[in-house]
C-alpha cells in the first residue's frame, strides 16, 4: 500500500523531486537523519519542560504546514476519506505505520504507531521520548479538524518495543479528560500562544480553532 501512494503521489505531481529540491505540492521538504532529531530530543530532555515543549511546538508547525499543504490538493470529500488520506500519508513519514484506533470530528483521535524506528532509538528506556512525533501529530490533527489540538503520549515503544499510543484531543477535553498528562507533557499556555500566531499566519480566523462545540 505505502508504494502504491507513494507512486501516486509522484505521478499526480504532488510530490517531486527536482534538482536540488524535494517538493510536496506547494510545501518544500528535506530528509533529517533520525540520529539527529534523537540528539535534538535529548538535549531538550536535559535542558527540561520548556526545551522539550518548544521541540513539541517544532513539530506542531510541521503538522499544521504539512497537512494544510497536502488538503490544499484535495477536492471536496467527506472528513472520514480525508482523515484517512491524512493518516496513509503520515505513513510513509518514517515515524512508523499508523493505525487509527478511534476518532471523534473536533474533538479527538486515538490511534498507535507501529515499529516507530525513532523511538527505537532509545529503548530500553524509562521515559516517554516522542516529543517532536507528538507535536507533528496533534498539528496536523489541528488543520485536519478545524480545532486547536493537542497531542499525548499514553505509550511510547522506546518503553515497551512495540508500538506508541498518541492522542490528539481539543484544549478543552485535553482540560477536562487528561488533566495529568497533559501537566506533565504540556505547556499549554506558552503553546497556545505560539499556535494561534501560526494560525494566524495561514489566514485563518482563530476563533474557528478555539470553538470547541
Amino acid at each position: 500500500m505505502v508504494y502504491g501512494l507513494l507512486t501516486k503521489l509522484i505521478v499526480s505531481g504532488k510530490l517531486k523531486f527536482e534538482e536540488g529540491r524535494i517538493v510536496f505540492t506547494d510545501h518544500f521538504m528535506t530528509l533529517i537523519s533520525e540520529l539527529t532529531l534523537k540528539e535534538m530530543t535529548l538535549d531538550a530532555m536535559k535542558k527540561g519542560k520548556k526545551a522539550i515543549n518548544q521541540l513539541y511546538f517544532y513539530g506542531w508547525h510541521y503538522g499544521f504546514t504539512f497537512t494544510n499543504s497536502y488538503m490544499k490538493t484535495f477536492s471536496l470529500r467527506p472528513f472520514e476519506e480525508t482523515f484517512k488520506l491524512i493518516m496513509d500519508v503520515a505513513s510513509l513519514i518514517g515515524f512508523g505505520d499508523y493505525q487509527t484506533l478511534e476518532f471523534r470530528q473536533r474533538k479527538f483521535s486515538r490511534f498507535k504507531n507501529i515499529q516507530n524506528p525513532f523511538g527505537l532509538l532509545f529503548y530500553p528506556s524509562n521515559e516517554k521520548v516522542c516529543h517532536y512525533i507528538r507535536g507533528m501529530n496533534a498539528g496536523g490533527g489541528a488543520a485536519l479538524h478545524d480545532v486547536l489540538m493537542n497531542g499525548i503520549e499514553l505509550n511510547c515503544i522506546a518503553n515497551n518495543k512495540q508500538y506508541c499510543l498518541f492522542m490528539n484531543v481539543n484544549n478543552r477535553i485535553l482540560l477536562e479528560n487528561y488533566s495529568d498528562v497533559a501537566k506533565e507533557q504540556l505547556d499549554l499556555k506558552w503553546l497556545e500562544g505560539k499556535q494561534i500566531e501560526l494560525i494566524k499566519s495561514y489566514g485563518f480566523d482563530p476563533s474557528k480553532f478555539l470553538n470547541y462545540e
